[in-house]
């Protein structure tokens, strides 16, 4: 495996897990929408504290993606 190929690897495990986070971004804001509609208080401190969780898993997989750049062709 050449170092091309291992960082191209690195990057589609990033863009894929970025995909994961913004899944789990979307689920946990659903729940917190349907925590506030049951009016429990406890339900909806917990699906907040979850958003915020997926919320910091997404910032990271986002800058992760962010953090590798374009191999520019040798001139």
């Amino acid at each position: 495996m050449t170092i091309t190929q291992s960082a191209d690897q690195a990057y589609q495990q990033a863009i894929a897990a970025k995909a994961v986070a913004a899944h789990a971004l979307y689920e946990a804001e659903l729940a917190a929408h349907d925590a506030h509609q049951t009016h429990v208080d406890e339900w909806i401190k917990a699906a907040y504290d979850h958003l915020h969780v997926a919320v910091v898993r997404y910032e990271a997989a986002d800058a992760l993606v962010a953090s590798y750049t374009p191999l520019s062709p040798a001139a």
